[in-house]
């Protein structure tokens, strides 16, 4: 491979994968917080195959962010201050304030200090909601990049070598620990059955997705050209996989009488091929629409796409506390003659669309938009809070600076 990315030029592509990424999160919850409403085993099993198929989510999420971060990052000059005080504002802070929010929602009767003490606790380990693990493993890939944006130099001279010993790797990880941890064949420990609750939300359980997301950046043309010539060849080979992990569910649930939980775990060998179809698919999809341009060189539609891309964040840290309310207080009120599948769909539409509504509104309300990692402009000026941290950061230096020549010398 050889890379001809000469310019940085905007991604359309990434904007639906985002979007989608998103929506199917908030189906993955609402999947599976709503099985109960099957009251026939047939069905119960079908929609946890569905939820099964919905597992592609995390990593596309991991690629997409790997994507975006060597895209924008790689071949530049590298502040890591300004990275992590960019960074810090546009994701710590919301996700800080969002898991106040939750442990506050979830336990209302706390008392001050045990309110503190819960939420410090939960900043770490991304209890305070089910969902708030993709934000953990953001911060934490944000931590590594600068040496994560190292390798990617060995990855550049060495793609085709990086991508194989990844994807290995990735695939005997989840290997020993589907067949060890999760299957339970060993004498259990607390520090194993804390690493076996927690691994989900630690970075480096996903490095073939970040290292994929990395490279397809770098060499994002070809991989481009590839797709779009060998579409059907794609499709193909998701259609594949969706009948291998469907077929692996049957038989691990009714042949081998396997528990549901332990057959639909994301942390499973086959959901690396599978989960590597459907980047494959959805990116060669994106691609397919991003490539039909207008004069100004605009795909159809790609101020819609770009809005849910942009609301996407949002939908991350609000979904959940939506969803909590509508499976307490709408779900019970459904008309039990609706097909289990339309409650459910018409659950994730509510959820869905309310997280969205709530999400483009933030954006658009000064300071309000840092609550889903967005600068809007301040009223005054067009200054936003980047503009302001980076203008005290400056004065900052200019001071010690100034310090530094106004000090008397020894000599």
């Amino acid at each position: 491979m050889e890379s001809v990315r000469k310019s940085r030029r905007y991604i359309y592509d990434l904007d639906p994968l985002r979007a989608v990424t998103a929506l199917g999160v908030v189906a993955v919850h609402v999947v599976t917080f709503t099985t109960y409403l099957n009251q026939i085993n047939a069905g119960a099993q079908l929609q946890n195959v569905i939820l099964t198929s919905l597992h592609y989510t995390r990593s596309v999420f991991m690629f997409v962010t790997a994507f975006a971060m060597v895209y924008v990052y790689y071949g530049k000059p590298f502040h890591l201050k300004q990275f992590w005080v960019r960074r810090g504002i546009g994701v710590l802070i919301p996700y800080i304030i969002w898991t106040a929010i939750y442990v506050w929602a979830n336990a209302p009767s706390l008392s001050p200090p045990q309110f503190v003490q819960t939420t410090l606790i939960d900043i770490l380990n991304g209890n305070a909601s089910y969902q708030l693990y993709y934000i953990l493993l953001t911060i934490q890939f944000y931590i590594i990049f600068p040496l994560f944006l190292l390798f990617m130099k060995y990855a550049m001279r060495h793609p085709w070598l990086v991508l194989t010993v990844s994807f290995v790797v990735q695939i005997m990880l989840y290997y020993v620990d589907y067949h060890t941890l999760q299957a339970a064949t060993f004498a259990p420990s607390s520090f194993w059955n804390t690493f076996n609750l927690y691994q989900n939300r630690f970075v480096l359980m996903y490095p073939f997705y970040f290292i994929l997301g990395g490279v397809t950046a770098l060499y994002f043309e070809q991989v481009r050209t590839f797709l779009l010539r060998h579409a059907q060849l794609v499709t193909g080979a998701l259609v594949i996989t969706i009948l291998m992990l469907w077929t692996h569910f049957y038989v691990q649930v009714n042949i081998y009488h396997e528990a549901i939980g332990y057959a639909i775990s994301v942390l499973q060998p086959l959901m690396v091929i599978y989960c590597l179809a459907v980047i494959g698919f959805s990116l060669c999809m994106a691609s397919s629409w991003a490539s039909r341009t207008d004069e100004q060189g605009h795909p159809w539609g790609y101020r819609f796409w770009h809005t849910l891309s942009d609301a996407s964040f949002g939908v991350y840290l609000i979904h959940a506390l939506i969803l909590n309310s509508v499976l307490k207080w709408i779900v019970p009120a459904l008309p039990i003659v609706w097909p289990v599948a339309v409650r459910v769909f018409f659950t994730w539409f509510l959820v869905a669309g309310s997280a969205l509504s709530i999400s483009i509104l933030l954006i658009n309300t000064p300071v309000l938009s840092r609550l889903v990692g967005r600068a809007y402009p301040l009223p005054w000026k067009g200054v936003s809070l980047e503009n302001v941290t980076h203008l005290f950061w400056r004065k900052s230096q200019e001071k010690k600076l100034a310090t530094r020549v106004d000090a008397p010398s020894n000599e």
